[in-house]
């Protein structure tokens, strides 16, 4: 809304302010960071309030010509009439009990808003151009006096002060200047009995002086030192006589004041409070001014029966003032029909008339905001004096005047229903902000509900339950439900349900058919408010017994979940639907007289938040995270609550009405919030918030503009639409025919015209050329004079020139003179002053030196008068002690003196005051009997006056009485005369009454046989009209299929023409082809002509003539289903296809976990073979090597030099090894085979030297750590675990005699390399698809087989015996025998089921040492490092 006022929204927690906080004129705010952070998300800004409070004093002003200020609620708005809107809102204070009063500068700048608050009143004070509230509040407090409501309020002519009236029981008036916040003075301004005091205002042109007028009360007070003194007036004494009681008043544009009595009495006053008398033309009917306001031709009244008059200036000086106008807001005076104020306007409560004087704005006790005009012409005047209506129009729109009670908003259009204790049912735009329809019925509406279409309407009155059509200008009845009092009815989110209640009852109907759905049954008492759920599935409940139930429609309204308090009193219930995971979980909140807010879901109460108010009304906008509720607190304001969702305990306040909230609904889109209260306002809030709504989204469906109306609103519309024209076109007739008969006169006009402007202009040439030759004479002459003045000014103007050169030259020497006289003064003043400096110098130092000298004498002195002063203070010590005491003694002697005096003077005074009561009881006596004597006098003064006028007015009475008479013997005469004629009309007509009373009897007698007849006809026609009746029926039937048939008719007749239009038209055409073809043949032996005929042809009946065939529709169709059906195929074949993939992918996974299962397993066994085949060879070894040591006298040359052959080659692999190792770097934990003597290994392991020990024959085994810690890496990984410092020492070698087995193994280790790459490559190959787990899990397989290999290792050193070649040759067959054996899965990696006695060693120096520092026999530099790089990659 353009320029919203003040913030009004207060952030609080669960402790609200107090009043006396909120009387200092501080708005509360929270310190919760959280409350802060949620009116910042969300907030709420008034964009429209219907309606106005009413029974206050000043509330309407105007602030321009078409700006009006008027409170709302409990806010005070700012009205643009020429735009439409509401500018500003003024919120009340937080705390406060409601809004008093109103009061305006008369510069119109400033804003007095009055409150009551529990302890003390508040006013306000707000710049009415920007919104502010000023910081300073005036709240008046003396001693224990506290004043808590202000009734009235004035501002001075100046701006400068204000006047406020208290309240009962005081009735303090104060003066303010209200800029400062400061009270000038108070004054109790009621009688003994306290009575009701209605106005106070400021004298305009006298700011001292104030007027009170009241129930018997009438006062002028003059503001004299700061306190106010009562003025005596005549009008006083008169009130004692009287005793009238003065509800309104007025000052007028002179000054003078004008005060209107509750008798209907205008009393007259002057500028100072003097009475001037009781005008004439005073209404004189009871409470018939209870509002005045003053224009510049007079003053406008208001009262009961919703009266306005108008008065004005009288012509006549005696009168004074005459009414002129007299309006009826109602309508005519004998109520015919209603106004804008509508049925039964009430009376006028407030008028104020607007600044060009031109309208009078009223407000009335029905809460109704009219205007009306002032400045009418004599016409109105007529008009009005004859009891006709002047035009009364609403400012904004018609208002409730009374609580609303029942709320609801529409989806599909921009419109809410309210219903109110007033009768009316009112349809408003909350869009446009007006009101689109408003029909009053004849009992109250408890509550309406509005379907999502926006078409249809439930009432629920006081007798029944009515469905309504909303059409465009009305609301039509097409059901109505036995249902009394329904408080409560909903319409579905869908539309296709609704709820009423019905007592404790809750009735569920199907909205197109009427039909029951289901009654709902639970509640104890009353059903207060119900509500259906996100999918109308559910719907909840809550009443007065404190329960609150959950139904489920679609199960017949099974009841789902319960909740009950008892004790409590519930007003309203919501639901929220919240769905996780599929499951929907229904989240019910509920609100109550235990001024709390309760979370229930399943039955179970969840959370509970104090509110510390009672709350009637609850809405959700689950978008925005917000929850809304009312507060519908006794006779306090009702604010509404903006709560942060879901609940944590705070919230935002919002000044809203000025009585409880009686509705609250949200819009669809969650962009506009509707509060209707028992103030009969409806507010229309703007929910700003920082998410996007759903109208806000591109996608989201605009309102609808469809209405509905019926076939005779048409018929009526088109039959006025037709009378119009008919009149248009006679008016055009008419019109066209006044059009000519005014050209042909207006031509005639202007050739008279023309010829009479023809002779003008010739005389006015002539005149103009004699005119002509005078100015030429005239410029001559001035052309001389001209000249000659010019040279006269030339001439003087030389003489001037020459005078004032000459002055010059005289001026500039005296300046040379007084310069050089100035420049000898200021030398002789140097001197000067340089003298006197230094004789200023030598004074000051003189000077002070005589002061230090007076100083050191003073201070010789100052000591001296010390000393004396010591002695002189201790003689006036002893002197005054010794006066004490003489004083002491006289003053005992005195007082015993007086005190004898003092009874003497007492006992003559007793005697003096008894003779005084009597001197002043007779006194007194006297001043009674003078003053009743006294008044006897005025009262028979008076009554001699009254009896004077009531002579008068009898004398007048008389005079119209005597008129009367002879006019009314006249009449008598007339009316004697017609009655002795109507006599003997009389006579002749009994004549005819004997003679047909006859004729009657005879007739009877006549009718009676054949009114059997008539019945037994009756009957007949009746048999023969329901005979009829079918007749028509199959009449209508036949006819309905006659039409058919025509129809169908029609189409074959249209159908058989154009089939046969297009049969001849294909006649003809095969006609003219066949002609064109026997031409052609005539030139059938010419090839070129026949040719270019066929040519002819062609063009002529086959490319002119072919046509772009249109697709049947039939097939079109058929072609989109069967495009359709297939792609919805291709669909369903994806998400199966997709569904297969799953599921297939899924098996593929439990069938590599079960491979990999099963591949440990086959390692397993493996392993478990190769542990055995270990075994035999070791035991086979074990007998060979027995047998040849059995053999050691015959012991073989030969064996021997070949013993010591290996040996060497041992030693020189040893040598190279230790070389190497030299250069390789040290491992961590341990250094890498120190002393060792290792060799080079081929690359199905690398071999090293063994080493002996003293040759007792036992064959090297694998150290017992080293089995236990190998596992099985890839060669080259720098990652490989380390060998176990043990295990380095065991496989150290040295020399000895089982060491030259070892060589000829390394000789043919190449050719098993060779064997173990290709199986290794083949299996690589075969199971290259295998996953990442598959390859982890057969590497953590292979492990075993590795450290089982290296258990045919020997264990101590010198344990290793010579052995024959043949034995290591049938080693050698057999380990490949087992390579071949190997597993593929564990190709690319060292093997592991190597020859015993070396591939222990050798996969324990692969997984120890990277693959860089070492090599395969035969292996050349340029292989090695492409290994090395392979391996690294």
């Amino acid at each position: 809304m353009p320029g919203t006022g003040p913030v009004a929204a207060q952030s609080t927690s669960q402790n609200p302010p107090t009043a006396a906080a909120a009387a200092t004129g501080s708005d509360f705010v929270g310190t919760n960071a959280a409350a802060d952070k949620d009116a910042r998300a969300v907030s709420l800004a008034h964009r429209h309030i219907f309606g106005i409070k009413g029974g206050i004093k000043g509330n309407i002003h105007f602030t321009e010509e078409s700006h009006l200020l008027y409170p709302a609620g409990h806010n005070a708005i700012l009205y643009y009439g020429d735009q439409k809107t509401q500018a500003r809102v003024y919120p009340g204070m937080e705390g406060s009990e409601g809004i008093t009063c109103l009061a305006v500068t008369p510069n119109r700048k400033f804003l007095a808003v009055c409150e009551r608050f529990q302890e003390r009143a508040v006013c306000s004070i707000f710049d009415i151009n920007s919104g502010k509230r000023r910081r300073n509040t005036l709240s008046y407090t003396s001693g224990e006096e506290t004043t808590r409501e202000f009734v009235c309020a004035s501002f001075s002519a100046e701006n400068k002060f204000l006047i406020t009236q208290g309240g009962p029981p005081d009735w303090t008036l104060t003066l303010w200047s209200w800029d400062k916040a400061r009270a000038h003075g108070a004054v109790k301004v009621s009688n003994l009995t306290g009575s009701v005091i209605h106005e106070v205002s400021f004298n305009p042109t006298d700011s001292s002086l104030v007027c009170v007028i009241g129930d018997g009360v009438f006062k002028f007070f003059r503001l004299q030192e700061g306190t106010f003194k009562a003025i005596p007036n005549q009008l006083s004494k008169m009130r004692e006589a009287v005793n009238q009681n003065y509800i309104s008043h007025a000052w007028l544009h002179d000054d003078r004041l004008v005060v209107g009595s509750e008798a209907g009495d205008i009393l007259l006053f002057d500028n100072g409070g003097e009475f001037k008398m009781t005008l004439p033309c005073s209404p004189g009917e009871p409470r018939a001014l209870l509002t005045m306001a003053a224009f510049g031709k007079g003053f406008v009244t208001g009262g009961e029966g919703g009266i306005v008059r108008v008065y004005d200036r009288a012509i006549d000086v005696k009168e004074v003032f005459k009414e002129s106008k007299k309006i009826h807001l109602d309508g005519k005076p004998n109520g015919e029909r209603s106004g804008a104020a509508g049925p039964g306007a009430g009376y006028v409560t407030s008028l104020v008339v607007s600044p060009s004087e031109e309208t009078v704005a009223i407000v009335t006790s029905t809460s109704q905001l009219l205007q009306l005009s002032v400045s009418a012409g004599p016409s109105d005047m007529k008009d009005a004096k004859e009891g006709e209506s002047v035009a009364v129009e609403n400012i904004l729109t018609s208002f409730h005047s009374g609580p609303i009670l029942g709320l609801d908003v529409c989806v599909r259009k921009p419109l809410i229903v309210t219903c109110g204790i007033d009768k009316s049912v009112r349809i408003w735009n909350y869009v446009e902000r007006t009101q689109d329809l408003c029909k009053f019925f004849g009992e109250e509406a408890y509550s309406v509900a509005f379907h999502p279409s926006g078409f249809h309407l439930i009432v629920g009155f006081s007798d029944k339950l009515r469905l309504m059509n909303l059409l465009m200008e009305d609301m039509r009845t097409y059901k109505e439900i036995p249902i009394k009092g329904c408080r409560e009815c909903r319409f579905s989110h869908g539309g296709q349900f609704f709820a009423a209640v019905n007592s404790n009852t809750i009735q569920v109907y199907k909205t197109y058919t009427c039909e029951v759905v289901c009654n709902l049954r639970g509640h104890q008492s009353k059903v207060r408010s119900v509500c259906w759920s996100a999918d109308d599935s559910k719907l909840v409940s809550t009443g007065a017994d404190g329960a609150a139930y959950e139904y489920d429609i679609i199960k017949e309204g099974r009841r789902c979940s319960d909740f009950t308090q008892k004790g409590t009193n519930f007003s309203c219930i919501i639901t929220y639907t919240a769905t996780e995971n599929a499951q929907q979980t229904n989240t019910v909140y509920v609100v109550g007289s235990d001024k709390t807010l309760k979370e229930v879901q399943g039955g179970n109460p969840v959370n509970c938040l104090e509110s510390n108010s009672t709350m009637g009304q609850l809405a959700l906008a689950t978008q925005a995270k917000a929850l809304f509720a009312g507060v519908s607190e006794s006779e306090l304001p009702g604010p509404i609550r903006c709560y942060s969702f879901p609940l944590d305990g705070d919230y935002v306040e919002y000044q809203a009405h000025s009585l409880a909230v009686s509705r609250i609904r949200i819009t669809y889109d969650e962009q506009y919030l509707f509060s209707a209260g028992d103030d009969g306002c409806l507010i229309v809030f703007e929910i700003k918030k920082k998410v996007p709504t759903k109208r806000d989204k591109d996608a989201f469906l605009g309102f609808a503009d469809e209405i509905l109306v019926t076939k005779a609103f048409l018929d009526d519309k088109q039959a006025a639409q037709l009378d119009l024209e008919r009149q248009v076109e006679e008016l055009t007739s008419r019109i066209d025919f006044r059009l000519r008969h005014r050209d042909s006169y207006h031509k005639e006009k202007m050739a008279e015209m023309q010829e009479k402007y023809s002779e003008e202009i010739e005389t006015e040439r002539r005149k103009f050329e004699v005119l002509r030759e005078e100015k030429a004479e005239m410029e001559m002459t001035l052309w001389e004079n001209i000249k000659t003045q010019k040279e006269n000014h030339a001439k003087s103007t030389q003489d001037l020139e020459q005078s004032f050169q000459q002055k010059m030259l005289v001026e500039v020497h005296r300046y040379q003179k007084l310069a050089q006289d100035l420049e000898k003064e200021r030398q002789e003043w140097e001197a000067q002053h340089d003298k006197i400096l230094e004789a200023q110098s030598a004074e000051i130092e003189q000077l002070r030196q005589n002061f230090e000298q007076v100083q050191r004498a003073n201070r010789e002195e100052q000591d001296r008068l010390i000393r004396e002063k010591e002695l002189a203070f201790k003689s006036h010590q002893e002197t005054l002690a010794q006066l004490e005491q003489d004083a002491d003694r006289e003053i005992e002697e005195l007082k015993e003196m007086y005190e004898r005096k003092l009874a003497q003077e007492k006992d003559e005074k007793v005697r003096l005051r008894g003779q005084a009561g009597i001197h002043k009881k007779y006194h007194d006596d006297l001043d009674r009997q003078m003053q009743k004597r006294t008044d006897d006098v005025k009262k028979e003064e008076e009554k001699n006056r009254q009896k004077e006028e009531s002579i008068m007015t009898l004398l007048k009475d008389k005079e119209s009485n005597e008129k009367e008479i002879k006019e009314r013997d006249k009449t008598i005469t007339d009316k004697e005369l017609r009655i002795y004629d109507l006599k003997k009309q009389n006579q002749e007509l009994e004549k005819f009454k004997f003679v047909l009373d006859y004729k009657i009897k005879e007739l009877k007698a006549q009718i009676d046989p054949k009114t059997a007849d008539i019945e037994s006809m009756k009957k007949q026609t009746q048999a023969m009209d329901d005979e009829l009746n079918d007749y028509m029926r199959k009449n209508k039937q036949l006819a309905l299929d006659i039409s058919q048939l025509q129809m169908k008719q029609r189409a074959l007749q249209a159908e058989i023409k154009s089939q046969k239009r297009r049969l001849r038209d294909d006649l003809n055409l095969i006609k003219r082809f066949k002609l064109d073809l026997s031409e052609t043949l005539e030139g059938v032996d010419e090839p070129k002509v026949l040719k270019e005929g066929m040519a002819q042809l062609y063009r002529k009946y086959v490319q002119n003539n072919t046509k772009k065939l249109d697709l049947d529709t039939d097939m079109q169709l058929e072609y989109k289903r069967q495009r359709d059906y297939l792609e919805k195929s291709v669909d369903s074949l994806k998400r199966k296809l997709e569904k297969d993939s799953q599921s297939h992918r899924i098996d593929n996974m439990r069938i590599m976990q079960e491979n990999v299962s099963l591949i440990r397993e086959i390692n397993d066994l493996r392993r478990e073979i190769n542990q055995l085949k270990h075994e035999r060879t070791a035991q086979e070894l074990q007998v060979q090597m027995g047998q040849s040591l059995g053999k050691d006298t015959a012991v073989d040359p030969a064996m021997q030099e070949e013993v010591a052959l290996q040996r060497e080659q041992i030693a020189e692999l040893t040598r190279h090894l230790q070389s190497l190792q030299d250069t390789a770097p040290q491992l961590e934990d341990a250094s890498p085979l120190d002393g060792a003597a290792t060799g080079a290994a081929p690359p199905p392991a690398p071999v090293l030297g063994t080493e002996t020990g003293a040759g007792d024959g036992s064959p090297l085994q694998p150290p017992q750590d080293a089995a236990a810690d190998a596992t099985m890496l890839p060669a080259g990984s720098d990652d490989s675990p380390e060998l176990p410092a043990a295990a380095a020492d065991e496989v150290v070698p040295e020399q000895g005699e089982a060491a030259g087995a070892a060589a000829p193994a390394a000789a043919e280790a190449p050719a098993e390399a060779e064997a173990q790459e290709e199986s290794d490559e083949a299996a690589a190959g075969e199971e290259a698809p295998a996953t990442a787990a598959a390859e982890s899990a057969t590497a953590a397989a292979a492990a075993p087989a590795a450290e089982a290999a290296a258990g045919c290792q020997t264990k101590s050193r010198g344990a290793c015996h010579q052995v024959d070649h043949q034995n290591q040759k049938s080693c050698r067959n057999h380990q490949n025998k087992r390579g071949d054996e190997r597993d593929g899965a564990i190709g690319g990696e060292a093997t592991a089921h190597q020859e015993p006695k070396t591939r222990g060693v050798a996969a324990a120096i692969q997984r120890k040492l990277p693959r860089k520092y070492y090599w395969w026999p035969g292996e050349s530099e340029a292989d090695r490092l492409s290994g090395l790089s392979v391996a690294e990659g």
